[in-house]
């Protein structure tokens, strides 16, 4: 059985900008917000755990994981990973 979690709407504003803070500044190449949004899509949607949580927070978790495949996305364009090119040592 699953208990009832409490949280604030203050709780809530916090973690959206804590969400909002990690894709500051961005300037992402459109075709990796699309890559960024179907990966996470297909991430979400394989696990049922959603069903139990909020909306309001998972579109806040949503966001975050959409965040990270686009610093992904960014830094395998730029070259930034070993083995896939220069990285900043470089």
């Amino acid at each position: 059985m699953m208990s009832e979690v409490i949280y604030t709407s203050a709780d809530l504003t916090d973690w959206e900008q804590s969400a909002n803070i990690l894709s500051s500044g961005r300037r992402d190449d459109p075709a990796d917000v699309r890559e960024a949004r179907e990966a996470t899509a297909n991430l979400c949607s394989a696990w049922g755990g959603w069903t139990y949580m909020p909306e309001a927070i998972a579109n806040i978790v949503q966001r975050a994981i959409e965040t990270g495949y686009l610093a992904a996305l960014a830094d395998v364009r730029d070259g930034k990973i070993d083995g896939l090119g220069q990285t900043e040592g470089d």
